[in-house]
This record gives C-alpha cells, structure tokens and sequence, in this order.
C-alpha cells in the first residue's frame, strides 16, 4: 500500500470536506427532510399552476384583443379600398367640370348645389351610397343644396369637408401646402383624409390649414365680402323677393316687374356680376316660380 504524506493546509481542507459530507448524510436521513422536500416541491408545483393560469388568463383576454385587432386591419383595408373605389366611381359614374377660361365658370350639380369654379379648377360629382361626392382640385365657391338625408362631402387632396345646406369657398391647389376654408353660412366640418374632424366652422369664419406642418388656423371675417370680391359674386341670404329685386335694380340700373310670387318667403340667391340681366331674372323665376321682366329706367 502506498502512503501520502500531506502537510497541515491539505488536512483542514480534507476535514472540511469531511464534516461537510457527514452533514449531507444526517439531512439525508433526517425524518422530516421527506415531508420539508413534500412541501418544496407543492409550492414548486402551485407556482408552475398559477404561472399557467395566468398565461390562461392572458390568452382568454388577448384572443379576443387580437380578433378586434385583426377585424380593425381588415376594415381600414376594406375602407381604404372602397375609399379608392368610390373616388373611381367619382370619375367614371358622375360628372365632370373644368374651367379653361379666365372668367370665374358657374355650374350647377344635378342635386341643385351651385358651383363657382376659378380659373384652372376641375371638378368631379357623383352620388354614391346616399353621399353626394364631390372632388376638388383648384378653387370653388359651393352653394350646398339643402338635403338632410344626403350629406355632401368635398374632396380635396389635404382634407375633406361634410356639410348640408351650406354656402362656402375653398382653395385646394396641388402644390400648395396650404387649404383655406371661408364659410359664408350654413355648417363645415373639416376631416382629415381618415374621416376624423379638424373642426366645425361658423359662419364668418376663415380657416387655414398647413399639410406641411399639420397646423390650423381659424379667424372671423366678412365672408360675403370676401367671396364677393373673389368672385364678383352677389349673395342674398333669407331675402324676400322685394329685397332681391332691390338688388338686381340697384345692379343693372334697370326696373324690374314681377307676378305670382309668394311676397313673405324668404330665399338664398347669388348671381355673378357679370351674369346678364335675363339670366338672373331666369333664375329668380327658377326660385321662385313667379314672372319676372325688366325695362330700362327713364
């Protein structure tokens, strides 16, 4: 047999390893070390269990999450999809206007609103799904045939605008970062192309709103003024056919006569300046249902 000689050093390690070894093996033997490891491992086993649930309970809230989720994507795709399709149908189903001329160009939509168009607009109308569509580039000033069942909505390449009965300008030139809005009477939301509200103008108010920069800025002016001079436009709200005759003599120097009209009915009129005197008296008869002849004054 062969002997080790070991010095003091190595024999404390060595009694260390020892005493650590009996110890193992007096735990080991211990009667309680089964039912303390019985207890470790039910805790073990009840952390693992809640740790399941709660992925239970985190799937049980997150699929239905993620359903929406998924039926959310799908619906903005669908939107976005019928947003293109409806804007196709614009061009393809409806009518059409361009003004190539340097005279402000009025037309009428088949839904009775009236349409102002400067120089270089073109316009696309349409009614789809109960909406009255219209899309803009350039500048127009809109006089809204009243429909309560139908809104009109204009479209233009920065925002869009809801309305019902309303009288209002807007310039959308591409190019131009900027949009402006000047309503004249009646109600405009402005939306962003989503179809979220900007905001409400009232009447006598001006808005200005920046694609560059996402701003928005509102001030109150004399809308009637300002279109007026933009578009030599002569605008009468909830007049009475005396008051417009009034204006139309004023305008052409003439004498207007006029039958059959309801004299307590109030109307909204406009007409160009440059509009000769039998076309706005054609209108009036349009409006009002009753006749009308003018005579130069003495």
């Amino acid at each position: 047999m062969k002997y080790y000689n070991i010095n003091n050093s190595q024999k404390e390690r060595l009694e260390a390893y020892r005493g650590a070894l009996d110890e193992a093996f007096r735990a080991a033997s211990d009667p309680s070390m089964d039912e303390r490891t019985a207890r470790m491992t039910e805790r073990l086993n009840a952390r693992i269990e809640a740790d399941a649930a709660r992925r239970r309970r985190f799937w049980t809230v997150t699929k239905p999450i993620a359903a929406v989720a998924c039926l959310l994507v799908v619906a903005l795709l669908v939107w976005r999809k019928q947003s293109s399709a409806d804007l196709d149908g614009l061009r393809q189903q409806g009518v059409a206007y361009e003004n190539t001329e340097s005279e402000v160009r009025r037309v009428s939509l088949p839904d009775g609103t009236s349409v102002c168009l400067q120089y270089g607009a073109s316009l696309s109308f349409a009614e789809i799904d109960g909406m009255r569509l219209a899309e803009l580039s350039g500048e127009a000033y809109f006089d809204v045939a009243r429909d309560s069942i139908r809104p009109f909505v204009v479209k233009t390449e920065a925002l869009d605008l809801k309305v019902l009965g309303t009288a209002f300008s807007i310039s959308a030139t591409p190019g131009n970062s900027k949009t402006d809005v000047i309503l004249e009477h009646g109600s405009v939301r402005l939306l962003t192309k989503g179809g979220a509200t900007i905001l409400r103008l009232t009447p006598n108010q001006k808005a200005v709103y920046d694609t560059a920069s996402g701003d928005i800025s509102v001030e109150s002016i004399s809308a009637k003024t300002a279109i007026q001079q933009e578009y030599g436009l002569v605008s009468l709200e909830n007049a009475r056919v005396d008051e417009i005759i009034r204006s139309i003599e004023s305008q052409y120097g003439i004498k207007v006569s006029a039958s059959g009209y309801n004299p307590t009915k109030q109307y909204h009129m406009s007409y160009f300046r440059s509009d000769s005197v039998s076309d706005v008296l054609a209108m009036m008869e349009v409006l009002t249902g009753g006749h009308f002849s003018s005579s130069n004054l003495l």
